[in-house]
């Protein structure tokens, strides 16, 4: 089983471990390295890169290590990669306070 990294409770994406392939059963271990899940990944997911927990509407706020990194621009199924094709970043905008 592969595993993925959640580093805060309000966390609404994981990262990934190890490369992920579509169907993949992700184990979702937090900080303490206690397992709080398990999630299929619906896409191809490369280490290091987010998995959504949850599903994700439309401009809601993506969270990742309890910090607010974007917002989703398209919904986004639990299982699916969060990336540049359905996450607006938020860093390194100077037009966001």
């Amino acid at each position: 089983m592969k595993k993925a990294l959640l580093l805060s409770e309000k966390d609404n994406t994981a990262t990934v471990l190890e490369d992920v392939a579509s169907g993949d059963d992700v184990e979702i271990k937090d900080a303490n390295k206690t397992s709080v899940g398990i999630i299929r990944a619906s896409d191809e997911i490369n280490r290091g890169h987010k998995i959504a927990i949850k599903n994700l509407q439309t401009d809601e706020e993506i969270i990742k290590y309890n910090h607010i990194i974007g917002k989703a621009t398209q919904t986004i199924s639990a299982g699916q990669l969060v990336h540049v094709h359905n996450l607006a970043s938020r860093r390194g905008r100077g037009d966001l306070a």
